[in-house]
Order: C-alpha cells, then sequence, then structure tokens
C-alpha cells in the first residue's frame, strides 16, 4: 500500500475512486469493500466495465392492457386538411353487438350534436357499425381532428353505457387511425367500410342478375353517390345533416377516377 494513502479512506465509502485510480500500483479486491462492515451495511461488489444505465428492464413502462391491443402507443402524425382519415374503434370482449335499431339511431344524434358544437371543422361523412368495432372516414379542418374523435370517443362510451345500465370502459383500445392521402386510398377505404358487413357475414352479396342491389343499413352506403349498380333505398327515422356531407375533393368525387365501387365485393384485409 503507498505511503501516502490512509487506511481509514478504504473504510469511507470511496474506494470506487481508488479502484479507478490508473496511478495506483495495487489491487482493491472484494475483501476491502467488506472491510469494516457488517451486516446490512456491506454494500454489494460493483462489478467493473458494464454499463448499469439505459437498456429494457422487466416489468418497466406501460403496463398492457387486457383484450385487443393492437395499436401501439405513438405519438400520432400531423393530419393534412386536404385528406380523409380511417378510423377504428374496437369495443371490450363481452358487450352486446352494436348493430342495433336504437345504438344507430343514437349513433346519428350523436353526429347530428356534434354538427352544431363544432361546425364543419369536424365531419363524420361515411361510417359502418360492425358487432365490436366502427369504422369512421372522418374530414376535419382547423386542427379539429383529435378533438373531435376524442368527444366522439367520450360522448359514444357514455351513451352506450346509458342503453345497456352499466358502468365502465367500453373500448378495447386506443382508435386506430389511417390517413388516406390519394385516391386509391380513399376508394379502398370506402369500400372497406361499406361493405364491411359482408366480410363478418351480416349481409349476403345480391345476386348479380338483380336490378337492385343490398346495402349495409348500418352504415352511409345509402348516401354514397359511387355505386355501380343501382342500390336499396333506406329511409331512417333521424334524417342525415347536409352539413356532414364530404367536402374535401378526393372524399368527395376525387376517388371515382379508379372506378365506381361494386356493393357486392367482399373486402379483404385492409
Amino acid at each position: 500500500m503507498p505511503r501516502n494513502l490512509n487506511p481509514q479512506f478504504l473504510h469511507s465509502g470511496t474506494f470506487d475512486i481508488v479502484r479507478m485510480n490508473p496511478l495506483l500500483d495495487f489491487d482493491l479486491g472484494d475483501s476491502i469493500i467488506h472491510m469494516g462492515m457488517r451486516g446490512s451495511e456491506r454494500q454489494v461488489p460493483l462489478r467493473w466495465g458494464v454499463e448499469r444505465r439505459g437498456g429494457k428492464r422487466p416489468g418497466a413502462g406501460r403496463p398492457k392492457k387486457k383484450g385487443h391491443t393492437n395499436v401501439p402507443h405513438r405519438a400520432r402524425g400531423k393530419h393534412d386538411e386536404r385528406w380523409p382519415v380511417l378510423v377504428t374503434l374496437r369495443c371490450l370482449r363481452g358487450l352486446p353487438s352494436f348493430r342495433h335499431e336504437l345504438v344507430l339511431k343514437m349513433f346519428k344524434e350523436l353526429l347530428q350534436e356534434q354538427a352544431s358544437r363544432l361546425g364543419t371543422d369536424f365531419r363524420v361523412p361515411h361510417f359502418s357499425i360492425q358487432k365490436d368495432h366502427l369504422h369512421l372516414i372522418v374530414e376535419a379542418e382547423n386542427g379539429a381532428l383529435t378533438r373531435g374523435i376524442r368527444s366522439f370517443v367520450i360522448v359514444f362510451a357514455r351513451r352506450i353505457n346509458r342503453l345497456l345500465h352499466r358502468r365502465g370502459n367500453v373500448w378495447g383500445d386506443r382508435y386506430h387511425r389511417r390517413d388516406l392521402t390519394s385516391p386509391r386510398q380513399i376508394k379502398n377505404a370506402l369500400g372497406y367500410v361499406l361493405n364491411n358487413d359482408l366480410k363478418h357475414g351480416h349481409r349476403q352479396a345480391s345476386v348479380p342478375t338483380l336490378e337492385v342491389s343490398s346495402i349495409d343499413v348500418f352504415s352511409s352506403a345509402f348516401l354514397l353517390d359511387g355505386w355501380c349498380t343501382r342500390t336499396m333505398k333506406v329511409r331512417y327515422a333521424v334524417p342525415w345533416t347536409e352539413n356532414m356531407r364530404p367536402r374535401t375533393w378526393g372524399l368527395r368525387e376525387g376517388w371515382k377516377v379508379h372506378g365506381l365501387l361494386d356493393p357486392r365485393r367482399k373486402p379483404g384485409a385492409r
């Protein structure tokens, strides 16, 4: 041991400075670390040369939810107001089917209330109500996309609980958002949303020889001006709000450059 080194210095808790000093020509073992310590005062031997900060730790991070967890918790990109957005909302397992007249009536009333509250800044020109999820094609201006979706999600969940006489969560995951930035993407999204009942077996495709094709009554299919065949007429107790019709060029008429939609075509994976 060097002559200028005080032995008490080894018991002061600063042994790491001594060990890391390249000028000292002796080795400090774990015995020096434990010297003079007893019981719970003993420190855990340090592992030199091993990085101790950063990296993944078991059990760290946001707790995982039960049920559907398909949407990662990441920051969403900025919305380009020139293009519509496809939004998917999935409910918890075990709830009754959303495909009920009372739910459809509540849904349309909710859209009317949002139109009166947010004006034309947030619109839902097309939608589809399925057994355990909703598909919305929305338009937004003046930064109202997030505000409009959040308002819809909260109010819809409250009113579903009121209809079912229950409390608690309704949605099983965050809403899934996909920006539709081309006429081709918009056409594919319209076919996927408005014919989604064919995918889940809620409606059988019409016979091609018939003059009139069936459509999903739990959707906005009757509003679409772009079917390749004549479709059945639907009359609802709650009228449609005029200011909820599409205003962006792509959703209004731009998608038609790729042809009209077939109400008998079963959509594939999104």
